[in-house]
């Protein structure tokens, strides 16, 4: 299951609240539940992976490296099928990962991961339901 597909699944499940403090929260519980699982799947720090070849290295340094990937795709989601804006401002690739560089705890995310990420929002719109209708 890949980021994308849970952070689509996870905003498919309830309408989000207007006031950022109750989006915040709701994306923090988000964060440490994707981070809990990746721990979870075999993954470790790049140290274990090379003592353990079992073990592969974690994507997430952190929940809080899950928590600023989450709200930079729904920027990014926002800012590709916003119908009002024009497409020569529209967020790029290069743009992506210049928004990202070092917020995996310091360190970039691997560029098949921001590649694979980018072009999976920009031909596949995550929706969010506001007012019990799909947006």
């Amino acid at each position: 299951n890949s980021f994308s597909d849970s952070l689509r699944t996870f905003l498919m499940k309830f309408r989000l609240p207007g006031e950022a403090q109750c989006i915040d929260r709701l994306m923090e519980d988000f964060a440490n539940e994707m981070y809990q699982q990746q721990q979870h799947q075999g993954r470790g720090t790049i140290e274990e992976e090379e003592k353990d070849e079992n073990i592969r290295p974690m994507l997430f340094h952190s929940a809080d490296s899950v928590f600023r990937m989450a709200f930079s795709t729904i920027m990014l989601n926002t800012d590709l099928h916003n119908p009002g804006m024009k497409d020569e401002k529209r967020m790029t690739f290069t743009d992506f990962v210049r928004n990202n560089k070092g917020l995996n705890d310091g360190q970039d995310f691997p560029s098949s991961f921001l590649s694979d990420l980018y072009t999976e929002i920009k031909t596949n719109e995550i929706q969010v339901v506001q007012n019990n209708e799909f947006m």
